[in-house]
């Protein structure tokens, strides 16, 4: 849903309740469907133990989308298969309002994270995967989407919608990042 005005609470709640039971609009799978983009954007966030336990935090609390400006409801949402997921937005001025269902959850000692998959009405059909692992002492934080445009608008302005995903990435590795190493101002 694309709006001038913010949704309110309860409408996004509405908005969420109304998918609960609907079909993703692309099933993950360990290739992109024919017509599908896939990027990947990634960056180291941390070394060592502690940075990875903060990253796994940090990825359970939704820290890289809020940290970007993504509001997520409900607000205590748990991360496990199956939970679903307002995601607000403000793009280009206009308020986006999507819903995504985590599909997977990877959870394993040297590398954690989640896929979720969008639902009805997301201006992407598509999943993306967020997963922060161990890679010798640095902790690295991956984003893999795999997508295409999933309203009119966004079909009709690809190149811009492509351009505000990668924006979206690099907010989402930011926030991971500052979330993970907090700069020494912010202490």
């Amino acid at each position: 849903m694309i709006a001038v005005r913010r949704p309110s609470s309860p409408r996004i709640e509405q908005y969420r309740s109304e998918r609960l039971d609907a079909a993703p609009t692309c099933v993950p799978g360990p290739e992109p469907p024919r017509g599908f983009r896939h990027e990947s954007f990634s960056r180291v966030v941390g070394r060592g133990a502690r940075s990875l336990a903060q990253a796994r935090l940090g990825l359970q609390q939704w820290v890289a989308h809020r940290g970007s400006g993504v509001e997520v409801f409900p607000a205590d949402v748990e991360l496990a298969p199956g939970s679903i997921v307002a995601l607000v937005t403000r793009q280009l001025g206009l308020w986006i309002l999507a819903a995504c269902r985590v599909e997977a959850l990877v959870d394993e000692p040297s590398r954690f994270g989640f896929v979720y998959a969008t639902l009805p009405d997301h201006p992407a059909c598509g999943y993306e995967s967020f997963v922060v692992r161990r890679d010798v002492g640095d902790v690295v934080f991956e984003i893999d989407v795999v997508s295409r445009p999933g309203i009119p608008l966004a079909r009709i302005g690809a190149p811009v919608a492509r351009l505000l995903q990668r924006n979206a990435a690099n907010a989402y590795l930011d926030a991971m990042e500052n979330w993970v190493q907090p700069s020494p101002d912010r202490r």
